[in-house]
């Protein structure tokens, strides 16, 4: 039997420095029917010439240069390209161990499965952080894919780890307008038409995380914006099934998160107090009185009523778990 092909869509912008060393990854890898599709998203630097280099020395991979449009963007285009049974995505500055297709594929094909997905692992400077590698395996219907995605316990929101068949994601586009959790939303998608999904707890995929930029209001404002964006939108998707209570939850939580962010600039100040008004509204609601459960409901009460005191009460929950520190890249 012929092996099935899988599309890899890597998009790129101004990452001359790790390029390269991802692209390796996927070149060693065990499993050798590849297409591998790299998005060239209007770099400015070197990464569009050495795209072009790779694709000399290796007929597998096909380089596509277009203005720039930003990550979904460049993930649709590669998408429309695509001419695998299989595709998978990611992300040009990460790593993938080298048996993570061979692995993916033979899932998807012993259980005739639509999705075929693992863990990760977060890789810092100085350290290494696992989520979860305990090697369990679990069969997914669809409402048990869906709960496990949106609940955040198991899977990771992400398109990167995961491999598709080519049916399920044909008619799929990323919302080019949404930056942040759009991942999540076309997951959502994805996971609402498969019938079928496996997941693999092991972790060849690699993250690799980078120091950047404090982020300013403006900026957290429209992160902020898109994430209660796409929570609304599968909320409203899941207002007659019993996936509710689990989205809404997430949003209830998000909406807490922006009434502790601890920004000073009068702008993001403004946006905290509109927040803070629709979580009030919030807590009058029929959904929120059946959905949320009593040690929610208190801590919303204190976000809306006592904000200062819920930051005392999460800064001190953050020095036992050090929850805030999951991204913290240690400086030299």
């Amino acid at each position: 039997m012929d092996e099935k092909l899988v599309s890899v869509i890597i998009p790129a912008y101004n990452i001359e420095d790790y390029i390269g060393r991802c692209l390796d990854s996927i070149i060693s890898q065990t499993y050798k029917n590849l297409e591998i599709i790299v998005v060239d998203d209007g770099s400015r630097d070197h990464t569009g010439e050495i795209l072009d280099n790779y694709a000399k020395k290796d007929r597998r991979i096909k380089v596509i240069h277009k203005e720039n449009g930003g990550v979904s963007s460049a993930r649709n285009k590669g998408i429309e390209a695509a001419e695998g049974d299989y595709i998978g995505f990611i992300d040009g500055d990460d790593l993938i161990e080298s048996e993570m297709y061979k692995t993916l594929v033979d899932l998807l094909e012993e259980e005739n499965a639509d999705i075929a997905h693992c863990g990760y692992q977060m890789v810092f400077p100085d350290r290494v952080d696992y989520y979860h590698n305990t090697g369990k395996k679990k069969i997914q219907t669809t409402e048990e894919g869906l709960k496990d995605l949106l609940s955040g316990e198991m899977i990771e929101p992400g398109l990167v780890n995961k491999l598709y068949k080519k049916e399920l994601i044909k008619n799929c586009r990323l919302d080019e307008t949404v930056k942040i959790n759009e991942d999540l939303l076309m997951n959502y998608q994805l996971f609402k038409l498969s019938q079928k999904s496996v997941y693999y707890d092991i972790t060849p995929y690699s993250y690799m995380i980078r120091s950047s930029s404090a982020t300013g209001a403006n900026s957290l404002i429209k992160k902020r914006e898109d994430a209660l964006r796409v929570l609304n939108q599968i909320k409203d998707d899941c207002i007659n099934n019993n996936l509710l209570s689990i989205i809404y939850k997430r949003y209830i939580y998000l909406l807490m998160a922006i009434c502790r962010d601890d920004l000073k600039d009068r702008s993001y100040i403004e946006y905290q107090k509109k927040q803070r008004k629709q979580l009030k509204k919030e807590l009058k609601t029929d959904i929120f009185k059946s959905c949320i459960p009593k040690k929610l409901k208190y801590m919303s009460l204190f976000s809306c009523y006592l904000p200062h005191i819920m930051k005392v009460i999460y800064k001190m929950y953050d020095l036992k778990t050090g929850t805030s520190k999951k991204y913290l890249v240690n400086k030299e």
